[in-house]
């Protein structure tokens, strides 16, 4: 008896060997759960991939520091690279600490830091960033998220009519964290990687010139 023939007698009586169709049916669902998005991992092309567009992040956040700090700039340009500045992160409590040579060192939140940062009563104020690179490799996280640390060194300049001239150095860590977002493009949404500023330490503050 062949196979067609065998599949119509077991349509006709009801009856259906557990064997005959119970075994496609594990296989896909074994299929279906190995390849899952969860169960992804980055490749170290992907890490080296991210780790280039962290470092253009970070360069661009470095960029609004400048323009948010600038006193020749206007308000609405300083606000617009504020907003910028923010969604650089992962959320807008992420931490930024604060140092000088006179004071303790502070932490504010990220929009916080950067509004004081436009009001410092300086006549003028420069703030820029050099010398990036990782000081880590991307770790996978118990949560999924992948982790690196970055190393910036940041020189502050400001001049203040009352107080004259005060130029410090500041060693910088900052975090780097790479997680999965949903992305929605149409009426189809995905889970895709995407790569974000985090935490930022102070590590060292010294008299710069």
């Amino acid at each position: 008896m062949n196979k067609t023939a065998v599949v119509l007698m077991f349509v006709l009586t009801g009856y259906f060997p557990f064997n005959l169709i119970a075994q496609p049916l594990v296989a896909s669902s074994i299929t279906f759960k190995t390849d899952t998005v969860k169960d992804l991992q980055l490749t170290e092309e992907q890490k080296a991939d991210f780790k280039d567009k962290a470092l253009r992040k970070t360069k661009a956040f470095s960029n609004y520091i400048s323009i948010a700090s600038d006193k020749s700039k206007k308000e609405i340009q300083k606000n617009k690279a504020i907003d910028l500045a923010v969604k650089l992160f992962m959320n807008d409590s992420n931490m930024i600490e604060v140092s000088s040579l006179y004071n303790p060192t502070k932490r504010y939140k990220i929009r916080a830091y950067l509004n004081k940062l436009k009001l410092l009563p300086y006549v003028i104020v420069k703030v820029s960033w050099y010398d990036i690179f990782f000081a880590s490799d991307f770790v996978r996280r118990p949560d999924g998220r992948y982790e690196a640390v970055a190393t910036i060194y940041q020189r502050f300049e400001g001049v203040n009519n009352e107080f004259g001239h005060y130029i410090d150095i500041k060693k910088k860590n900052i975090k780097i964290i790479i997680e999965q977002r949903e992305i929605l493009t149409g009426d189809i949404t995905e889970l895709k990687w995407e790569v974000f500023l985090g935490d930022i330490k102070v590590e060292e503050t010294k008299f710069g010139k």
